[in-house]
């Protein structure tokens, strides 16, 4: 009796050596596997600048030094497509994401509890529900995404908490790890020192000594060191395009018209409900209530709370934005302090001896299970850009099929990187000059401008002076090319009557043309922008980013219109518009304008940015 006993207690305990040996590998293998099916062959919107910006042909000021390095190692595996070499890099950075969640996650609970059976099993659904939710599954499909910044946070987090190693080795690393992550996500870096610092106080593990402020200047030295690409790449006489120094990640990051702003709480409340934000209220009581696990769960709070100050967007599929990184933090947090609470009813149920007690920490546990499958639902029918192609449809209609040696006057800022890297990384129609009027005053933009095409002179000088093209200036250079622009607000009717809709830009010709001409093309692009919206409503089902550029075309073609005058074409083309998006604002603030309007003026103030 007394031997099998002890030869089951043998078996139990192998199971589960092989059991906390095996949880660890399905976690980190089963994110990175599921963001790299959803990552698209096409690139997407939301990754032109950080492609551009991770081939290193273009100068570009600001620093993602850890980002940019990944990107380009990725760039020399002959595997597909850049952007999709370049979106694997966030896909695997997710997947030490998930290993490091567990890490974490199981530190504080086996703090918590030590020796429990739930604490492996714990760990591995905190790091599956925090890395298989949308979020961060689609940060994941993207070049340049937030999972790299992340990961690099969470081994900060990892290093810092790790108490099995001496004091200044455990600082070191700490110190080398912050300096990478300065020079790849300041806003990042700057809530993660914080709770560094917060946590080491919590501990008493601040230096005794001089020798124990070493690992200061350490960070400060690697974080210079890594943003000397940064400072260095401007300098560049290869680069292709050369913003100089004075591009900032603040003007890398554009506003985007999709996205929402929203915090981590709220993020995590919309994928799994109020019932597991309780459970993390509750952990997170318990976790700063109790002295052993205090200084594991303050770093992780205090990241929440700068996230619930500082919120990111959420939707955005245009643009950078630079504060996801940490939204990601907090999401990651809040599913650890989840755990912790799902262990302290368990363990409490358990050690009550209630009737049913064992039964009801099943449930709980079951709970927590559910959890995951819930989020990577979520992620199943919201995430997926394999079959992404409307910037692909897109970039076909505004550059590659544009009239030979043309040249685009862009003024938004996802146009401009969309044009820029479709040139830059994939080579398309090097003959079309495009002129970025939001960075013409960059570095050397201007004077590659004009290296090109010598006419655009005064349009340039325009640009400098007034912020906007003149009638002469754009005539000018009409004359040598055909000039394809988006439109300005400050232009007025004698520009506008220059104007015509030309597939899905305006085209600006040398001189004013006649109202059966603007009717013509009006009706002509209308048909252009409803078979590329139909294109792009085929090959996926909701593609936003798309949708919204072509509705910005439409905007801008109406408003030309209406500048030049001519009711008949602003009716063909509000018409044609309000049959595409018949529930969009400016449709209904165009037609209430257009009613009250007395005689061809039509006030147009506001419509368009």
């Amino acid at each position: 009796m007394n031997y099998g006993s002890h030869r089951w207690v043998q078996v139990d305990s192998r199971l589960r050596r092989w059991f906390e040996w095996v949880v660890p590998w399905v976690v980190i293998a089963i994110p990175g596997f599921a963001a790299a099916q959803r990552v698209g062959v096409d690139s997407v919107w939301r990754d032109d600048l950080p492609v551009v910006r991770g081939l290193g042909l273009a100068a570009l000021g600001g620093s993602a030094t850890l980002t940019t390095v990944a990107m380009q190692a990725a760039s020399l595996v002959p595997l597909g497509p850049l952007p999709y070499r370049m979106a694997l890099v966030s896909a695997m950075a997710l997947s030490v994401c998930a290993g490091m969640v567990f890490l974490l996650a199981r530190r504080v609970l086996a703090t918590h509890v030590p020796n429990s059976y739930l604490n492996v099993p714990l760990a591995g659904v905190a790091a599956l529900g925090a890395t298989l939710g949308p979020g961060l599954q689609s940060e994941a499909t993207v070049a340049g995404g937030a999972t790299v910044p992340l990961a690099a946070g969470l081994l900060v987090l990892w290093a810092a908490t790790n108490a099995d190693w001496p004091q200044m080795r455990r600082h070191l690393l700490t110190a080398v790890l912050l300096g990478v992550l300065w020079s790849d996500s300041m806003l990042a870096a700057c809530a993660v020192s914080i709770a560094v610092v917060l946590g080491m106080l919590g501990r008493k593990d601040w230096p005794k000594d001089g020798k124990g402020w070493i690992p200061v200047p350490v960070m400060v030295g690697v974080a210079a060191a890594m943003m000397l690409p940064a400072l260095l790449r401007p300098s560049s006489p290869h680069a292709l395009l050369n913003f100089g120094h004075g591009l900032s990640q603040l003007d890398l990051s554009i506003v985007d018209p999709l996205a929402k702003p929203t915090t981590g709480l709220s993020a995590w409340r919309t994928e799994v409900g109020v019932v597991t934000l309780s459970l993390a209220a509750f952990g997170a009581v318990i976790g700063l209530l109790r002295a052993r696990t205090r200084w594991l769960v303050l770093p992780l709070l205090i990241v929440v709370v700068a996230d619930a100050v500082f919120p990111a967007s959420q939707g955005g599929v245009l643009t950078v934005d630079l504060l996801t990184p940490m939204r990601s933090y907090a999401v990651a947090a809040l599913v650890i302090c989840s755990c912790l609470g799902v262990q302290t009813v368990v363990t409490t149920l358990s050690d009550t001896g209630l009737p049913m007690a064992k039964a009801a920490g099943v449930l709980v546990l079951l709970l927590a299970l559910a959890l995951v499958a819930v989020t990577a639902e979520r992620s199943a029918f919201s995430v997926d850009r394999s079959a992404t192609r409307g910037a692909t449809v897109y970039t076909d209609a505004a550059l590659v099929r544009l009239d030979p040696n043309a040249m685009i006057l862009a003024r938004s800022q996802p146009v401009v990187w969309r044009l820029l890297a479709a040139q830059i990384v994939g080579g398309a129609r090097p003959d079309v000059v495009v002129v970025p009027l939001p960075l013409i005053a960059r570095g050397t933009v201007a004077a590659g401008v004009l290296a090109v095409e010598p006419g655009a002179s005064m349009l340039l000088r325009d640009m400098a002076l007034e912020g906007t093209a003149g009638e002469h200036a754009i005539s000018r250079v009409s004359d040598r090319r055909r000039l394809y622009v988006e439109l300005d607000p400050s232009w007025n009717g004698a520009v506008a009557t220059h104007l015509r809709a030309d597939g899905i830009w305006l085209s600006l010709g040398a001189h004013p043309l006649g109202r059966s001409d603007r009717r013509i093309a009006a009706s002509e692009a209308a048909t252009t922008l409803e078979r590329l919206a139909k294109t792009v409503a085929r090959n996926q089902v909701s593609d936003p980013a798309t949708q919204s550029i072509l509705l910005a075309a439409a905007r801008q073609q109406v408003v030309a219109a209406v500048l030049a005058k001519d009711r008949q074409a602003t009716n063909d083309l509000l018409q044609r518009m309000a049959e595409v998006a018949p529930d969009d604002l400016f449709v209904r603030a165009l037609k209430q304008r257009a009613e009250f309007a007395t005689g061809s003026i039509i006030d147009v103030a506001g419509l368009i940015r």
